[in-house]
C-alpha cells in the first residue's frame, strides 16, 4: 500500500508483489485503481505484479487493462464460466490468472481440477475467505497437499505465514510459492523490515 514497502519487499527478494485493488468487500488493504497504479509502476522490472480483486467480469477486465499487472488473483468465488471468459479476454494482453479456493469451496478437489484444466496459472488455497478477509486464518497443510496432488498447476500456500512458522509449514507442504501478508506486517498495510528479514533468513534458500 506504500511506495516504501514496494521497495522493501523487492529488496528482500519477493518475486511477485501483490496489491489489493477494488476488492468487493471491506478490507484494510483495499486500494482504488488510481492508488494502485503508481505503486505497480514502481515495481522493479525484474519482479512480477499481481492484483488481488474480485467481482463481476466487466469490473475485473476494466481494472486489469487499466493496471496491466502480470497476474490477476481472483478472490471472490468467481465461477468457472467467469474465469474462462476472463482468461479468453486477458490472455492476449499477457495477463495471467490465479484462482483462489477456500475451505468452504464446494467439491474442493473436483473444482480445483476444473480450474486447472481451464488453464489458470496457479491456484491459491486460502483460509482467508471473503467473509472473514480481515480475520484471516491458518494455513491447512493437509488440505493443501490434497489439492497439490490433484492438479498440475502450482498451488500457492497461504494463511498466517510468519517468520516463526514458515519452516514448519513449508517443510511438509513443499510449495512452489507462498503468499505473505499479515505475517510480515507491523499493522494493516504497513510492512515490517524486521519481519521480512527474519522470514527470508528463515528460508532454506534466499532469492537472488
Amino acid at each position: 500500500m506504500r511506495a516504501e514497502d514496494v521497495k522493501l519487499c523487492a529488496e528482500y527478494g519477493t518475486d511477485i508483489l501483490g496489491f489489493v485493488a477494488e476488492y468487493p468487500h471491506p478490507v484494510p488493504w483495499n486500494l482504488t485503481r488510481a492508488e494502485a497504479k503508481p505503486l505497480i509502476e514502481a515495481v522493479p522490472k525484474d519482479k512480477k505484479t499481481c492484483i488481488v480483486t474480485g467481482g463481476d467480469y466487466e469490473k475485473i477486465v476494466s481494472l486489469a487493462l487499466f493496471l496491466k499487472p502480470d497476474y490477476i488473483q481472483l478472490h471472490d468465488g468467481e465461477s468457472l464460466e467467469t474465469t474462462k471468459r476472463l482468461k479468453e479476454t486477458l490472455s492476449p494482453s499477457g495477463i495471467l490468472l490465479i484462482k483462489t479456493l477456500f475451505p468452504n469451496t464446494e467439491n474442493l478437489i473436483e473444482t480445483a481440477q476444473e480450474f486447472d484444466k481451464l488453464g489458470v496459472s496457479a491456484l491459491l488455497f486460502d483460509p482467508r475467505t471473503p467473509e472473514n478477509a480481515k480475520k484471516g486464518g491458518s494455513a491447512d497443510v493437509n488440505a493443501f497437499l490434497q489439492l497439490k496432488a490433484a492438479v498440475s498447476c502450482p498451488v500457492i500456500l497461504a494463511g498466517g505465514i510468519t517468520p516463526e512458522n514458515v519452516l514448519g509449514l513449508i517443510a511438509p507442504a513443499d510449495p512452489e510459492i507462498i503468499d505473505l501478508m499479515t505475517g510480515v506486517e507491523e499493522s494493516y498495510g504497513v510492512k515490517s523490515a524486521d519481519k521480512l528479514a527474519a522470514l527470508f533468513n528463515a528460508l532454506p534458500f534466499r532469492a537472488e
